[in-house]
């Protein structure tokens, strides 16, 4: 986090930023930091805001309310009190499957509700403005690259060799755990053995998924590990531990994940697409891009080669939080100048 110095004087220019929904949420944490690193008062009781009051949300439908109907219906609430902008998380998408119609709905009438809006990647600003046809043009603020605390060294390289290709994360299906194992099971066939790392818990509905990939792991015989949830402590140790990072995503539109992996010093292996080749020019030479039909070369690539896996000490990663910051108060002081 910037230190204090180096953060943007809160203002008029600044809204309040509103806390919805579970505090443990990656969206509601980010909230929180994006708040603190801009200047910003907090608010979580949308009731207690003043009329007329400048207020920001970052947004998803799964953490403002059960359902994409409910969250329009609290977003327009809070947009006919306040003077209301959003940024928009886990923006829709047609592999959302049966739910994606219901939520173009929503974040059509959430970007139409609110004074302004923003994406987390040029990629979801893309989505955002094919599905929901916005009448007014929305902001980009890429999610940062949050540096580990004080003391935390970017490249520590383990004491003893590891041969585990680690996917961190919550786990669910298309997440790219999958077609690692997939790829771990040629390189097994070819004589180079490797073990799966699934670094983090299942996401809420998919334990039973995971019990499968572990079955089908052992049926092809690839070891698997599970670490379940890591401690925030615990975090640079476990991603630094591995031999190879994968993010593979199959409908990846902002990846916290990537980030974490870039605060340890690693240099992930990221399945191609449009947010990775944003990322890719966003922070040259931070990631290395793989297809689909390319994984157990890179992934064989990347083990007899184990500092192609680690970033050099002085990469640069920025935007980091004090970009990001500078960014949205700018941001927030255009829309007050355009309103005036």
């Amino acid at each position: 986090m910037p230190p204090p110095s180096s953060r943007p004087s809160a203002g008029s220019d600044v809204p309040v930023s509103l806390l919805l929904g579970d505090p443990g949420h990656g969206v509601a944490r980010y909230a929180g930091q994006v708040a603190e690193w801009a200047g910003a008062a907090t608010a979580t009781d949308a009731a207690r805001l003043d009329a007329g009051r400048r207020v920001h949300l970052h947004l998803t439908d799964r953490v403002v309310a059960d359902s994409p109907e409910a969250a329009a219906d609290v977003v327009e609430a809070l947009a006919g009190r306040v003077r209301l902008t959003v940024t928009l998380h886990d923006v829709p998408q047609p592999t959302d499957g049966a739910s994606f119609e219901r939520r173009v709905d929503c974040y059509r009438r959430v970007v139409a509700a609110a004074d302004g809006w923003a994406t987390n990647s040029a990629h979801e600003h893309a989505q955002v403005v094919r599905w929901c046809a916005p009448d007014h043009d929305g902001a980009v603020v890429p999610l940062p690259v949050v540096p580990f605390p004080a003391g935390s060294s970017r490249v520590v390289l383990p004491e003893e060799p590891s041969d585990v290709v680690g996917v961190f994360g919550f786990f669910y299906p298309g997440k790219g755990h999958a077609e690692v194992l997939e790829a771990l099971e040629a390189l097994r066939a070819s004589g180079r053995a490797a073990r799966l790392g699934v670094l983090g818990a299942p996401a809420p509905g998919h334990r039973r998924d995971l019990e499968d990939l572990v079955d089908q792991a052992r049926r092809r015989g690839v070891p698997v590990d599970v670490t379940g949830s890591i401690p925030e402590a615990d975090l640079p140790a476990a991603l630094r531990s591995v031999a190879a990072a994968v993010v593979g995503h199959r409908n990846v539109s902002a990846s916290g994940s990537l980030n974490s992996w870039l605060a340890a010093g690693r240099r992930p292996l990221v399945r191609t697409g449009s947010y990775a080749r944003e990322m890719a020019d966003l922070r040259p030479g931070s990631v290395s891009l793989f297809d689909d039909d390319d994984l157990t070369d890179a992934l064989a690539r990347a083990l007899d080669d184990p500092a192609s896996t680690w970033l050099p000490p002085d990469a640069d990663l920025r935007p980091g939080p004090a970009e990001t910051a500078e960014a949205y108060v700018a941001w927030w002081r255009r829309l007050v100048r355009s309103a005036a």
